[in-house]
């Protein structure tokens, strides 16, 4: 399809208008599987009233071209950002992160799930106005399913276990994809790669992401713990809320420790422990005995002496 700017001839306002050419499709149910995703994206929008969210206001056809006319935002999406020469500093990284979690949480408690949030989605005004765009592939709670059983929609790169696995999603499958986002930004590679599809996708179901600080030094052990979290393979293990993922994490950017975070230190010392050499676990130890956390961390053998 193609997105066209416009100017709405009633009000003079400039506008967005996301078509798609249904004729371009020869089989009947790929058009209509298109119209539906648009009809989607519109009821989204409709249920949802947020200023993080892009506001949609008509969708209809015009012969073989259906279309969808939403506001127009004048400025960038986080993708052309990160694609850029220069990185967004950790203020603008938190900001854009704080701002898409407000907007998925008021989505979520509406019964809404995004299942694509990616950096190409979330739009960034010239004066700085964070908005998340594209609810197509959303699932709205009580609605029937909008695809065939075994389709899986999303982009790969973002898209939680559960969603790869075909169960059912929540707004824990939003948090996951924006955690991935965070992990980008903060180390400038994305937590799951593969050249191949189904590598990447056993990945994400099956294996950790390498440690963050092992990306980018400057981050400390507490910001791994709080993306170990919002990363976890079962959803029932992330944070309840996008918001208190992004706090935890603005948290842990400062250098504090956050309530709760010494009770995941030893999930985080025995991944540490079999990746990391000796001398990372014992300072994890020393960093939180000093904030006030005990515990006991599993090692695979006694660490050096005096440590």
């Amino acid at each position: 399809g193609v997105v066209y700017r416009a100017k709405d001839p009633s009000i003079g306002r400039l506008i967005a208008i996301k078509t798609i050419r249904l004729a371009d499709f020869a089989d009947p149910a790929e058009s209509e599987r298109l119209r539906e995703r648009l009809r989607r994206e519109a009821h989204s929008a409709v249920i949802l009233s947020h200023p993080g969210i892009v506001v949609v206001f008509d969708v209809g056809q015009e012969g073989e071209l259906a279309y969808i006319a939403m506001e127009f935002i004048a400025g960038r999406s986080l993708e052309s950002i990160l694609d850029g020469e220069q990185p967004p500093d950790q203020k603008t990284i938190l900001n854009v992160l704080r701002e898409t979690a407000a907007a998925l949480d008021h989505a979520h408690k509406k019964g809404i799930v995004h299942r694509d949030i990616k950096p190409a989605n979330i739009l960034i005004s010239d004066d700085g106005v964070v908005k998340i765009t594209d609810f197509g592939v959303a699932k709205i709670s009580a609605s029937h399913k909008l695809t065939q059983a075994g389709t899986v929609l999303g982009t790969p790169n973002y898209m939680s276990p559960e969603q790869i696995q075909g169960k059912d999603v929540d707004g824990r499958a939003d948090q996951f994809a924006l955690a991935v986002i965070a992990y980008e930004v903060l180390t400038g590679e994305k937590p799951f790669t593969a050249d191949q599809l189904t590598a990447l996708l056993y990945k994400i179901v099956a294996e950790p992401p390498a440690p963050p600080q092992n990306l980018n030094a400057t981050l400390g052990w507490p910001v791994a713990v709080v993306l170990e979290r919002a990363l976890a393979k079962d959803p029932a293990e992330r944070y309840k809320s996008c918001s208190d993922f992004v706090a935890a994490l603005e948290t842990a950017l400062s250098g504090r420790v956050a309530p709760g975070m010494g009770m995941a230190l030893g999930d985080l010392a025995r991944t540490q422990a079999r990746t990391a050499p000796w001398g990372v676990v014992p300072r994890c130890w020393a960093t939180a005995r000093t904030a006030g956390w005990s515990g006991s961390f599993l090692c695979r053998r006694p660490p050096p002496t005096g440590l």
